[in-house]
């Protein structure tokens, strides 16, 4: 099963003060390893197998998507 989401986009040239990019991203529930708030903001880290992906719905709108 494939939970769509809105992941946000890590660039090296942005500045402090500039939006982050975003984009829609599907994952794959069987390949998330954990998630968790993310410590300064309201957003979510998906920790993947091999990565980390920031998204920007909360940790309760992912736990509903994922069902558990």
């Amino acid at each position: 099963m494939f939970i769509e989401l809105t992941e946000i986009v890590k660039d090296g040239l942005t500045t402090y003060a500039s939006v982050p990019k975003q984009r829609p991203i599907s994952i794959n529930v069987n390949k998330i390893q954990a998630f968790h708030v993310e410590a300064s903001t309201d957003n979510c880290i998906i920790e993947m197998r091999r990565e980390s992906i920031k998204v920007k719905e909360d940790y309760e709108a992912v736990k509903e998507k994922i069902g558990t």
